[in-house]
């Protein structure tokens, strides 16, 4: 394979690192099935989100070693994506750097939405691992492959979240099995907390 001059402006640009964004609203991550599914620096995380990871650790745990196991395969570029907007993608996002720095990995974030360079996934950099705030890859209405692929272009795997008083959706997963996407699992956000769980 050869990269032109046109590939590599592209890859270039998508280099380009992204500010990062900001915690919308409190995500919890789902129960059992374990869940799985931008801080540039480890102790930056949002009040927010210190206190979701504390009072939620051990979910928040069986989604980062999910996410490790995934990097540890090959898959080095994580989108964490939605139906729609404020189902929860950037405190997730925050949440799982937050916790993998704690566990000494190297995390990098991104949010194509926030980058002025036009690009849609940045490219790897380093041998670390790329969570990517893609925000809603699934609007609603008919599923379009191309548009997914060209969305997804440079993600090796996905985290799907959906709040919980929507139904899951296996064709989301479906469709980027489809176009080569390896689907890591679900966060579900806004879950009714249990007296017990709460203690």
């Amino acid at each position: 394979m050869t990269i032109d001059f046109v590939d590599r402006a592209f890859l270039q640009r998508m280099m380009q690192p992204a500010h990062p964004p900001s915690a919308r609203q409190a995500v919890v991550p789902a129960g059992d099935p374990p869940p799985v599914g931008c801080l540039e620096k480890p102790d930056a995380a949002d009040p927010v989100v210190r206190r979701l990871v504390a009072r939620y650790r051990d979910r928040w745990e069986r989604l980062a070693e999910r996410v490790e196991n995934a990097c540890a395969a090959g898959d080095r570029v994580i989108a964490i994506t939605g139906r729609a907007r404020g189902d929860g993608c950037s405190t997730t996002v925050n949440g799982l750097a937050h916790v993998l720095r704690l566990r000494g990995r190297d995390v990098t974030c991104r949010n194509p939405e926030l980058s002025t360079t036009g690009a849609t996934i940045p490219a790897q950099t380093g041998a670390g691992l790329v969570l990517v705030d893609a925000g809603v890859w699934f609007p609603g209405g008919p599923l379009h492959r191309g548009r997914l692929a060209r969305r997804a272009f440079g993600c090796h795997a996905a985290v799907l979240v959906r709040r919980a008083n929507r139904p899951p959706c296996p064709a989301c997963a479906g469709a980027l099995t489809a176009i080569g996407i390896r689907v890591l699992g679900e966060v579900v956000t806004f879950a009714e907390v249990h007296d017990s769980e709460a203690a």
